[in-house]
């Protein structure tokens, strides 16, 4: 089992994503040879800086031969698997999708890794499949998914440990609580409201009283990092949050005061989701005793750096 990444050769999947492109700049830190998965035609902004440092095999792994020919050429030694077809919403529109991405594609990954070396399969799990269970949330509670997004992953996780338990295939499978940073653009809160503030716009909310806990991108990526690395996290589910939970009102308060308010917040403007989770947040001690982490990044400097990401690229398109 390797000890250490330098000289490694890693494969991330979703390379081109929020926390794959943040997880490539540190693999490459480390000195590992990094190889990334995308499909033909993703967009590259978020690493357009490290494209000459890494290796990009074009393959949809919901295509089984794609996925074969692109395992053959990188030969990962470790494979981070974060590629995920994501929509946390109740609607069912897209269910097709995420089960072909998340769980097919999953499967596909694993089968195309059955006759090479690779000592770590990470697969990324999400917080959301515990869905509206009892705080804080335990690796050994019972799926509980609320979406048909938190359904799949739920059954990829699933699928892992079953094929850890009978086949010793090397896998971890992660799950990353809501995290934020620089390179987020999308719809979760912390994105939305420093946009929104940024145009001018006031953040239409709900009353803004439910929890959730926020980790910043570098403390997960550290994360994953360290599960590559640790021989007793194979066959095992691990949280990866800070088991911080803050009112979503006083986080959207705290970010409009670190812009100065330029708009205020309409809490109450939109109604809790039909079963909102109203405490969102785990226990991570054995991301403490297997991996020996531990989240470093405050919310108050987290959120600032992210903002200071945002003003530097306000007039940029990927705003």
């Amino acid at each position: 089992m390797e000890t250490s990444l330098k000289g490694c050769r890693v494969l991330v999947t979703g390379i081109n994503g929020f926390i794959g492109s943040h997880l490539a700049r540190e693999l490459i830190a480390t000195g590992a040879e990094v190889s990334g998965l995308i499909k033909q035609g993703a967009d590259l902004w978020r690493i357009k800086d490290i494209v000459g440092r890494i290796a990009l095999e074009n393959a949809d792994i919901r295509d089984y031969a794609q996925v074969q020919s692109a395992i053959r050429k990188a030969c990962p030694r470790k494979v981070f698997h974060l590629a995920a077809y994501v929509n946390v919403s109740r609607s069912w529109e897209h269910s097709r999708e995420m089960i072909d991405t998340n769980l097919l594609g999953t499967i596909n990954l694993l089968h195309a890794l059955e006759a090479g070396a690779c000592d770590c399969f990470i697969n990324s799990g999400t917080c959301e499949e515990y869905g509206d269970n009892t705080t804080p949330f335990t690796e050994d509670q019972c799926p509980n998914p609320v979406s048909p997004y938190s359904a799949s992953k739920a059954a990829a996780t699933l699928f892992c440990s079953m094929i850890y338990k009978t086949k010793k295939v090397p896998i971890v499978t992660l799950r990353p609580f809501l995290t934020y940073g620089p390179q987020q653009i999308s719809n979760m809160l912390i994105p939305y409201v420093i946009q929104k503030a940024l145009l001018g716009q006031d953040i239409e909310m709900t009353k803004g009283e439910q929890t959730r806990e926020f980790n910043y991108v570098t403390d997960i990526v550290d994360g994953y990092i360290r599960a590559s690395v640790t021989p007793q996290a194979l066959g095992e589910v691990i949280n990866i949050g800070n088991a911080k939970e803050y009112k979503i009102i006083d986080v959207v308060t705290m970010i409009l005061k670190m812009l100065g308010n330029p708009v205020k917040p309409k809490a109450g403007a939109l109604a809790y989701r039909p079963g909102e989770t109203m405490h969102f947040y785990c226990d991570n001690t054995k991301a403490r005793t297997i991996l020996k982490w531990k989240p470093k990044v405050p919310l108050e400097e987290g959120l600032k750096k992210t903002i200071e990401w945002y003003l530097a690229r306000k007039d940029r398109k990927a705003l």
